[in-house]
């Protein structure tokens, strides 16, 4: 049977089938499989933004208050989910759809996160009804958390397998801070070609408010010189510090979008304020402890005893005040990258040519350097190490050795 017609039949069961099942069959089943899921998860892309568009048509012709805070209530969950599907395709991308041609192609196999996702999606573009009670909170955090459980899958077994230097994973720190909500800054981004191999220059600044981030020099008791683990685990922490720090602003852009809903359309319900909220995480490896995190805007008030409105609807005040105060414990992160167009970040794809992206062999002379610093006021407030440093090169010159 032709691959194309295989294909035209797998995409008639469920994608948690194609990834859980027929993958599994023979090398043949999963090669077309392969491709049935990671086209599937570009489109679904395609689609979320189409739902995200029809949203806030359907926002600005509202016709009573309770549809006012039923559409607003489905653009938050639609935000959200974007949010994770901009992760989830900067982890995976540069495995799922390599640039370079040779290279190998893994396979998204998160079968049933395709599901759900085309699902939910669907009852937004349903042209023919109006979507109604299509998100409830317990669905959303379910499918976040299967998010979340496939991305650290994905990278523990399937990215650790093949990124054995800096030319596989690329700049994929890049991708994973570009999916912060707010507070990214490009300062630069040039193209050149003086000796016939093009390069891609860019100068990156990300600003994470009431975030922290230090790195203590410890002991390496265990030996641990693992380049990939190295890797992996810096992934881990800039992905669990950006998804923290997505959640406390959605959960604040929310709470405030509802109070001006509010102060519009008086018979819809007050709103109270979202619970303070912190999060914070550590982990050691390679002679390296890292202790890092962040809280929500309530939680730094509470410790730092702002005066908070007793009045919760009066929201004019309280945006000012924030706005006029300092922006202290501002954790600030500076990226240098020089890189072949192919490891470029994912947010450079519009600005390169096509042909320097097509027509380069797996054999070309690819190059990377990639500088990251941080700069951390709460550290520094503690009496701890307030910078550091991150630099990856390839191709190296010194393999580690992973055992």
């Amino acid at each position: 049977m032709p691959p194309e017609v295989l294909s035209i039949i797998l995409r008639m069961l469920s994608l948690h089938d194609v990834a859980c099942t027929v993958r599994l069959i023979s090398r043949r089943c999963f090669d077309i499989a392969a491709t049935v899921l990671n086209s599937e998860f570009l489109v679904a892309g395609t689609k979320l933004e189409a739902a995200i568009k029809r949203t806030e048509s359907l926002l600005n012709n509202v016709k009573s208050d309770t549809e006012l805070l039923e559409y607003n209530n489905i653009f938050n969950a639609l935000e959200i989910i974007r949010s994770q599907y901009q992760m989830l395709r900067a982890v995976t991308w540069r495995y799922t759809h390599p640039r370079s041609r040779g290279s190998p192609i893994s396979c998204f196999y998160g079968g049933r996160i395709l599901d759900n996702l085309n699902c939910l999606l669907q009852t937004v573009l349903d042209s023919g009804r109006i979507p109604t009670n299509v998100f409830n909170y317990l669905d959303l955090q379910i499918f976040i958390r299967s998010c979340e459980n496939f991305m650290d899958h994905f990278e523990k077994i399937t990215e650790r397998r093949v990124n054995r230097s800096a030319l596989v994973s690329g700049c994929k720190i890049v991708d994973v801070l570009d999916c912060l909500g707010e507070g990214r800054q490009l300062l630069s981004l040039r193209t050149s070609s003086r000796t016939g191999n093009p390069m891609v220059s860019m100068q990156v600044k990300y600003v994470l408010r009431r975030t922290w981030f230090t790195c203590l020099q410890v002991p390496n008791v265990n030996n641990e010189h693992c380049w990939r683990d190295r890797q992996r685990y810096m992934y881990l922490r800039l992905r669990r510090l950006v998804g923290s720090f997505n959640k406390h602003l959605y959960h604040k852009l929310h709470y405030e979008r509802k109070v001006l809903l509010r102060a519009t359309a008086s018979s819809l319900p007050p709103r109270k304020p979202p619970p303070a909220s912190t999060y914070s995480g550590y982990g050691e490896y390679g002679g390296q402890f890292f202790y890092y995190g962040n809280m929500s805007k309530y939680a730094y008030e509470n410790k730092f005893r702002y005066a908070r409105s007793s009045n919760v609807e009066n929201t004019s005040g309280e945006f000012e005040e924030e706005a006029n105060r300092p922006h202290r414990f501002d954790l600030v992160i500076k990226v240098e990258l020089r890189c072949s167009p192919e490891l470029a970040p994912l947010s450079t794809r519009t600005s390169l040519k096509v042909d320097d992206l097509e027509d380069r062999g797996v054999n070309s002379r690819q190059e990377l350097y990639l500088k990251l610093s941080t700069r951390c006021m709460a550290s520094k407030a503690n009496r701890l190490p307030g910078d550091f440093t991150w630099e990856v090169r390839g191709p190296r010159i010194r393999h580690s050795q992973c055992r």
